[in-house]
């Protein structure tokens, strides 16, 4: 049984259109259902701690509800309830957040062109650094551009995720034929701080390959 609940705990919960092992980092970490739960009860907090009123407004509160939906894993109804409350709460907090969680999730379905408009939309107002940070990592990737790697690195981050940030920039302007410059972003990196040393060696590698 033990070892049963730490396998869910553990496991990203899984989609129809890709198979486990072909998840990215960053979508091991969204799917996750403590990342999940801690979610829900992060956005709920928010309502709280942002509104100027004691009670959470409307729009917190359909938020709340649409993450609910995915910490069960239905995600058609939570897509369904952030979409309203993207439309009923136009320019409010809630609904930038809103347009980010359906962006990410769009971004993770391979749906490339609904995601680039909701976090072109929404992440210059995002008020949380991670959730800024994770969106300027998508827009990078989408728009192929390493300037938003920049951008995510000025979020209030720890050092070793601005480690993983400046080797994602690395491996995408090699990736764009500038090596030279990738190199010198990663002679920098701090590989004192252990965590993502083993990416960073991938990605050296892969650098040094196409040099």
């Amino acid at each position: 049984m033990k070892d049963k609940i730490q396998s869910f705990l553990l496991t990203p919960i899984k989609v129809s259109y890709k198979k486990s092992s072909d998840y990215t980092l960053i979508e091991k970490i969204v799917l996750n259902p403590i990342f999940l739960a801690m979610l829900v009860f992060f956005t709920t907090f928010q309502a709280y701690s942002l509104s100027s009123e004691p009670k959470s407004t409307p729009s917190d509160s359909a938020l709340s509800n649409a993450m609910v939906y995915f910490e069960k894993g239905d995600f058609d109804n939570a897509v369904l309830q952030l979409e309203s409350v993207v439309s009923s709460y136009s320019g409010t907090t809630a609904a930038y957040q809103a347009k980010f969680y359906l962006g990410r999730t769009a971004f993770i379905n391979g749906n490339n062109d609904k995601a680039l408009v909701y976090l072109s939309e929404s992440v210059s107002k995002l008020k949380f650094p991670n959730l800024k940070k994770e969106g300027y990592i998508m827009l990078a990737k989408l728009e192929n551009n390493p300037m938003n790697f920049d951008k995510a690195i000025k979020s209030e981050i720890s050092e070793s995720e601005q480690k993983y940030i400046y080797i994602l920039k690395a491996k995408m302007l090699a990736e764009n034929g500038d090596v030279d410059q990738a190199i010198k972003i990663l002679d920098s990196v701090d590989t004192d701080n252990t965590v993502y040393n083993d990416f960073f060696e991938e990605v050296y590698g892969f650098v040094l390959s196409i040099n």
